[in-house]
């Protein structure tokens, strides 16, 4: 049975997230993600009454701390999986990343996830950390972290790395019942080797069809080479949503402003694809260089023109509840077990929260029931 999660809430009143996991649980979720973010997708320089609406009360940027997000929604549920999407190993040392999720696995009771990757400019270089040698990096980080869960009590830790050295370090926390799983975000190639070679799990963001098979034999590839199962490596996929009962609605909703601002974060290879430049410069990789806060209003509202409908389809998974799930079913007939969705429609018209739920509910509905 496919498993389906969705985001938790990132801003106060703090209240919200214990409520919300709670309810997510009573409505049959099976699991919540928290960003780590200090820095959303949108331009703050068009988060404007009339470009956003009543969202405009809010800013784009407002993120509760993930693992304590992570801890409070633990504290009304029970079952409900609960996992970072995704926290990086250049804010956060890999050795407390080991310790701050082997201490979530016990307030948890052994329900939480980490989730990691790469990571993304926005939330580094305008903190004054270097943004580079990312995915080496990342390796480099899986490595620390299965190194100090594996550690043996008394054992002496020791690490020579490009990025990080260990010295007679230690790491004692015991597991309560056994280590988090790690999920891996990303799409690329080389991160689908490092979930074949280290992970649990794959979460990747907003995948092709195509580049999604083609990542799971580079997986399978990767796992066989160091003596892994590739069957226990649960399959996910994290997208972004437009849903609503009308086709044609659906296509109305992505003209919308804010939806295509999204839309400025995927990749240029996508707006090459047909036949256009991405709207920030040639070979702009959206997801690692765009950085919002240093866009202009003009510069933004000048980018977010150029976004053509082709390319905020392939931004979002779209349709009515039948053409979403006709979508979900082909990336599970190749092996996708854990379905994240964020429901962005709301974004595109804020009249549509309670539809695009309830169109949402039906997607839910057909495969809960569906064995």
């Amino acid at each position: 049975m496919l498993k389906i999660g969705t985001v938790g809430p990132t801003f106060p009143p703090i209240e919200r997230i214990p409520e919300q996991a709670k309810r997510l649980e009573e409505r049959g979720y099976d699991s919540i993600w928290f960003p780590d973010h200090l820095m959303g997708w949108y331009p703050q320089s068009i988060w404007t009454p009339e470009i956003a609406g009543f969202f405009a009360d809010l800013s784009p940027h407002v993120f509760f701390e993930t693992t304590l997000s992570i801890a409070l929604a633990a504290s009304t549920t029970s079952t409900l999986l609960i996992g970072s999407s995704v926290t990086e190993p250049i804010r956060h040392h890999p050795a407390m990343l080991a310790q701050s999720f082997a201490t979530l696995e016990h307030i948890t009771n052994g329900r939480c996830i980490l989730g990691i990757g790469a990571g993304e400019k926005e939330n580094v270089e305008p903190y004054g950390l270097k943004y580079e040698k990312i995915v080496s990096r990342l390796e480099e980080a899986l490595q620390i972290i299965r190194l100090c869960w594996n550690s043996e009590r008394d054992e002496l830790l020791n690490f020579d790395g490009k990025f990080w050295t260990l010295r007679e370090a230690v790491f004692e926390l015991p597991p309560l019942k056994g280590r988090p799983p790690i999920y891996i975000g990303g799409g690329g190639p080389r991160m689908a080797k490092l979930v074949g070679t280290y992970a649990d799990g794959w979460l990747p963001f907003m995948i092709d069809l195509d580049s999604y098979k083609n990542r799971l034999q580079i997986m399978k590839d990767a796992a066989k080479k160091v003596g892994r199962n590739y069957d226990n490596i649960t399959k996910g996929l994290y997208t972004s949503l437009i849903i609503d009962d009308d086709h044609d609605e659906c296509i109305r909703l992505m003209q919308a402003p804010l939806i295509k601002a999204r839309s400025l974060a995927t990749p240029s290879e996508v707006f090459e694809k047909y036949g256009y430049e991405h709207p920030l410069g040639k070979k702009y990789y959206g997801l690692t260089d765009f950085v919002p806060s240093r866009l202009s209003k003009k510069e933004a509202l000048d980018a977010i023109e150029k976004v053509p409908l082709e390319v905020v389809q392939e931004s979002y998974l779209w349709g009515t509840p039948e053409e979403v799930i006709e979508k979900l079913n082909q990336f599970i007939k190749l092996g996708m077990s854990h379905w994240v969705v964020w429901n962005e429609t709301y974004f595109g018209d804020p009249n549509k929260v309670r539809s695009s739920y309830s169109s949402l509910g039906e997607v839910m509905k057909y495969f809960k029931e569906s064995k």
